[in-house]
């Protein structure tokens, strides 16, 4: 079982960072270790930065280890940017955590009419563009850059 939390503090991202999802671990280059405090340091900018006009998620196990960790920065008007970045144990709680997500994001969308929330990935997970789709993000080929594909999600304007 996992569940929704608010805060999300240094250690949580510490424990995700040493204990990277595979894909996690791909996607923010995880295996060279000697960047670790730069990528720590990074994602507490980021979260800092979600707390002024976007927000931010956490799951946790039952037993208080952090699962992932979802953030929307607002970077301009009407424009957000995410991120994900997961432990280990997103692979057994993944299913549920996207179904969270998915719902989320469409519970935000309310309040961002208009919006559009955009993500570059550089995943190569053979679901990616499946599991993308899912979460409600559509993928503009016209803005992918080298390896990082161009996501994005628009919020209803009704």
């Amino acid at each position: 079982m996992s569940k929704n939390c608010d805060v999300i503090d240094s250690s949580d991202v510490t424990y995700i960072i040493e204990n990277p999802w595979d894909v996690s671990e791909y996607e923010w280059n995880l295996q060279d270790k000697s960047d670790l405090e730069g990528t720590h340091l990074f994602i507490l900018n980021k979260l800092k930065i979600a707390s002024n006009g976007g927000f931010s998620r956490m799951w946790k196990t039952s037993d208080q280890k952090p699962i992932a960790i979802l953030g929307c920065l607002k970077i301009g008007d009407k424009e957000f940017e995410t991120f994900f970045i997961a432990s280990k144990h997103m692979q057994d709680h993944t299913l549920k955590i996207s179904f969270e997500m998915r719902d989320m994001l469409r519970e935000q969308s309310v309040n961002f009419k208009g919006y559009t929330c955009y993500l570059y990935s550089i995943s190569n997970h053979p679901n990616q563009m499946k599991w993308f789709k899912f979460l409600g993000f559509i993928n503009k080929p016209e803005r992918d850059t080298g390896l990082n594909r161009y996501f994005e999600y628009v919020s209803p304007i009704k």
